[in-house]
């Protein structure tokens, strides 16, 4: 049986997970990584109009939390996003010739809960000090919107114009050419979790630096208990990009995030209907039925994506589980 079909309700809060070939420290952070990462996603959230609740870029995985409209919007996001870094960090970077990302990204749908959401975002923003990589949040040497989050400030990366630097040297006949001159800065904007969207902007971004402020409290703790000590920003920052750990910790990734048991099996009940729906459909057009219809918000095969309706976004925003 083939993979389950790509559903994730409209304009919901989505978990997203891309993991690096092999685990490959090729995100090694570095200044220039730093800033190519920032540039290539502030392009790609300017160009799709994504907005983003939190980002945090490991070694060898990236964290983001997004609010895509659909599947659709998710999907041309992650494309751009996945094959500019591929280009900028994997081939110019770490000239690494390879596929740079392992696989497809993972999706997790996180409820419309105030608990579960933020037990979300804690979760990821405590990447780094929760490995042991470095005592503190702020200490992550790498691309973290926590501290950028309670600063009320933009990250800022740099996105270079390749098209326009591969016409210019068609145009001048020339093999050297200064990127610079097709550089522009781009901003990485990052938006409240949805439940939060009522408060004012200060109080916001205060629930952030308390979730902060814990994390870094928890952490030294379990360190004290371990009787542990970080790996350090010296040794993070001369890794090599190119080592794959011998071992590495995979756990099954979940489908949702809820806080209640009850709304978790709305929210599985309801993708139980879509998956079933969706597997009369494409029975359906393999018998030849051209006109099947598939469940909206899904991707039928070799056909074009069937949006979501209004009255289903409208629906939606009135509490429903997904």
């Amino acid at each position: 049986m083939g993979r389950d079909p790509r559903y994730i309700p409209p304009n919901s809060l989505q978990h997203v997970v891309d993991v690096v070939f092999q685990n490959r420290f090729l995100l090694c952070p570095s200044t220039i990584v730093n800033e190519r990462f920032l540039g290539v996603l502030g392009r790609a959230q300017k160009k799709y109009d994504m907005p983003i609740c939190a980002v945090v870029v490991l070694s060898n995985h990236v964290h983001y939390l997004l609010r895509p409209r659909d599947g659709a919007h998710l999907a041309t996001f992650m494309c751009f996003l996945k094959t500019n870094l591929a280009k900028e960090i994997g081939g110019r970077l770490r000239g690494w010739k390879r596929h740079f990302f392992d696989h497809r990204y993972h999706s997790t749908t996180v409820s419309e809960e105030q608990a579960a959401q933020i037990a979300v975002l804690r979760y990821v923003l405590s990447n780094g000090p929760k490995e042991f990589l470095v005592d503190t949040v702020i200490q992550w040497p790498g691309v973290h919107s926590a501290i950028p989050t309670i600063e009320g400030r933009d990250m800022i990366g740099r996105w270079i114009d390749r098209t326009a630097t591969f016409n210019a040297r068609i145009r001048q006949g020339e093999t050297e050419i200064d990127t610079e001159d097709f550089a522009s800065e781009e901003r990485v904007e990052i938006s409240p979790l949805p439940c939060w969207q009522h408060l004012p902007e200060a109080d916001w971004r205060r629930a952030v630096a308390d979730l902060v402020e814990e994390i870094d409290r928890e952490v030294a703790l379990k360190r004290e208990e371990l009787g542990r000590t970080s790996l350090g920003v010296t040794k993070i920052l001369t890794a090599d990009p190119l080592h794959c750990p011998d071992q590495v910790e995979r756990s099954p990734k979940p489908r949702f995030h809820a806080f209640d048991a009850q709304v978790l099996k709305a929210m599985i009940e309801i993708w139980r209907e879509v998956i079933r729906c969706f597997r009369e459909a494409s029975e359906k057009l393999r018998r030849g039925i051209l006109d099947a219809e598939f469940p909206e918000g899904t991707f039928p095969p070799a056909l074009a994506f069937v949006p979501f309706s209004t009255e289903t976004v409208s629906g939606m925003g009135r509490g429903q589980p997904l």
